[in-house]
């Protein structure tokens, strides 16, 4: 009889000091951490896609509407966006026809980072075979903004351009800084 006594106190003893220790070895907190993970994006927007007018028949330089590009980017060091041409205005049917594009560049509204015009206007010379203007802007951390773009057809007589289309593509590119 004394043996089992010592039997149950021996088990009693065993599963107090497992309960305690158990007990002992439940943390008071624990955390659990939730993570969001944001993909880098970076977007340009043009506002339609072809843009015409018909020459006033002066010898002033034509200004086409201004149009306003959308471009977004949430990188953290920011986004470099530039338009540019690839020609001078030439003309569709006899490419010896030529006049000179001008760009300028503004800034609408903004959001998020600082936005800066870091070119704000440039113009070809197809005289001096320089068929490249180009205008740019950058930003210094994630954010939005409406981008002010002028094309103008540059005209120095009116006389002297033959009748038809002149034509010139604008590429809008946009990267991270």
């Amino acid at each position: 009889m004394l043996n089992i006594r010592c039997l149950c106190a021996a088990i009693c003893l065993i599963l107090g000091f497992a309960s305690i220790s158990w007990a002992q070895a439940l943390p008071s907190s624990l955390n659990q951490t939730f993570d969001v993970i944001v993909p880098s994006s970076l977007s340009i927007e043009v506002p339609v896609s072809n843009v015409s007018l018909t020459h006033n028949t002066t010898n002033s330089d034509q200004n086409f509407p201004v149009q306003l590009w959308s471009v977004a980017g949430n990188t953290n060091s920011g986004i470099a966006v530039s338009f540019t041409t690839a020609t001078p205005f030439v003309h569709t049917g006899n490419s010896a026809f030529k006049a000179d594009a001008e760009l300028a560049l503004a800034l609408g509204a903004t959001t998020g980072g600082t936005f800066t015009i870091t070119g704000a206007s440039d113009k070809t010379n197809y005289l001096t075979n320089d068929n490249v203007a180009s205008v740019t802007a950058t930003s210094n951390g994630p954010g939005t903004a409406k981008l002010r773009l002028s094309v103008t057809f540059v005209t120095t007589s009116f006389n002297l351009l033959a009748a038809g289309t002149y034509r010139t593509v604008i590429t809008g590119t946009i990267a991270s800084n």
